[in-house]
């Protein structure tokens, strides 16, 4: 029953007890009852029974409001399982990328220390090579060389550094060994007697010198512990034409017969 058709049922009750303590009223009164007493019973029941009416319709107002907030409870709860399936999901997702993450640090760092290790291998050799290397390539090769360390664990140059500083000693290298160069040294013939000598290197393998008057000459190789010059009787004359042929002093070229050994 609507909170309107309690209300009306709830008058029409009250008009039908009203005529009821009339007619009751009209009775005690015939029979010489106390009047003031019945009526003042019949208003209590009256009023109770509109206090219970009152109730009644209060009851009716908040159960109706008890439903409304139970249904948006009921929505909200959906929403919020809906948000927690998403969640759950997410978090799966989630979890996936941080275990291939991992994975791939894992791998990096695998491949980081395979890495470390041949660039490791290669500095040692660029070092235990650099000795043999003619003077003048080794002059060149100083601020390279230099930074090559010593102690791999007590480094903090990162592995692109020191794989850049071994590529750029065996790429000056692979360069001078292609190529002939032509220098003025000063260089100890005959004993502890030094002169001012023009020399050529022949790649890696070999270079031949000679002194300003053309009267001693020598062949230079690389050795154990560096390179090694010795003099060379009778080379000077073949050795003075050849570096006149290589610095265009000559107006004739032709073929210079020179010792050659390989190592």
């Amino acid at each position: 029953m609507s909170r309107f058709g309690l209300e009306g049922f709830v008058r029409g009750a009250l008009g039908f007890a009203i005529g009821v303590a009339l007619v009751a009223g009209a009775q005690a009164s015939s029979d010489g009852s106390d009047v003031g007493e019945f009526r003042a019973k019949m208003e209590k029941w009256v009023e109770t029974r509109r206090i219970i009416s009152e109730e009644e319709s209060d009851w009716e107002a908040d159960r109706e409001i008890l439903q409304a907030t139970k249904g948006l409870l009921q929505q909200q709860k959906e929403a919020l399982q809906a948000e927690i399936e998403e969640l759950e999901e997410s978090s799966t997702a989630a979890d996936e990328e941080r275990r291939s993450l991992l994975l791939r640090r894992g791998e990096c760092q695998r491949a980081s220390h395979a890495l470390e290790s041949e660039i490791r291998a290669l500095e040692e050799e660029v070092l235990a090579l650099a000795p043999r290397l003619p003077e003048p390539l080794q002059k060149k090769l100083e601020l390279l060389l230099v930074q090559i360390p010593d102690d791999p664990e007590n480094t903090r140059l990162p592995l692109g550094q020191r794989l850049m500083n071994v590529l750029g000693v065996l790429a000056q290298a692979e360069k001078f060994n292609g190529t002939a160069t032509f220098l003025g040294e000063t260089r100890a013939v005959n004993g502890e007697q030094k002169v001012q000598v023009r020399t050529l290197y022949w790649g890696l393998g070999q270079a031949i010198y000679v002194d300003a008057r053309g009267e001693t000459a020598g062949i230079g190789r690389p050795g154990p512990d560096g390179w090694e010059f010795s003099n060379e009787a009778g080379l000077a004359d073949d050795a003075k034409l050849l570096l006149d042929i290589y610095e265009g002093n000559v107006d004739v070229i032709e073929f210079v017969k020179l010792p050659v050994e390989i190592r």
